[in-house]
């Protein structure tokens, strides 16, 4: 039996770490897909996940500009209390979340998050997007959030939670 080359080697510790990084990757998520439907965007429907808890904050909202889509992210901190050193840190919970929009022909995809104790986030400048007209945020009662995400027109969307840091991305097209 020939032994393998250092060439083979190489390739097969590669694909290994590869592999292993994807399934840590996998398994360290909230289940990276989480709400897809099967075709990824959707016209209509909400997106619900997460668990409930009492002590999140959205931190910062992100916009950016892709190659045929526009993506929102909601960066998740756990608040700590106003006697920490670092009353903010990052966490992998999510909170409980609900996204999306009842009809089609509906120009807003609104949002529920519970479990927030602040929504300490700056509205993103979003006066060049494609999508999006404006967001509104309002707090509901000790621990929820709503938000409104008004469209310039009807578009396609998806959602999703990732961890480490916790973070929720809304995906229009």
């Amino acid at each position: 039996m020939k032994t393998p080359s250092k060439k083979s080697w190489g390739y097969i510790i590669s694909t290994f770490f590869l592999i292993a990084g994807a399934l840590f990757l996998f398994f360290k998520s909230d289940t990276p897909f989480e709400g897809f439907s099967s075709g990824g965007y959707i016209s209509d429907g909400y997106f619900s996940a997460g668990t409930m808890t009492d002590d999140l904050d959205v931190r910062a909202i992100r916009w950016h500009k892709h190659n045929g889509y526009e993506r929102l992210v909601f960066d998740i901190y756990e608040w700590r209390g106003i006697l920490e050193e670092m009353p903010y840190q990052k966490t992998d919970r999510v909170g409980l979340y609900q996204i999306g929009r009842e009809s089609t022909n509906s120009k807003t995809i609104d949002g529920e998050l519970s479990g927030y104790r602040a929504f300490s986030a700056k509205l993103p400048s979003m006066t060049k997007s494609k999508f999006i007209k404006k967001m509104e945020v309002y707090p509901d009662d000790d621990n929820s959030y709503f938000f409104a995400i008004h469209l310039k027109k009807e578009a396609r969307y998806k959602v999703f939670s990732l961890r480490n840091p916790a973070r929720i991305i809304i995906d229009i097209q």
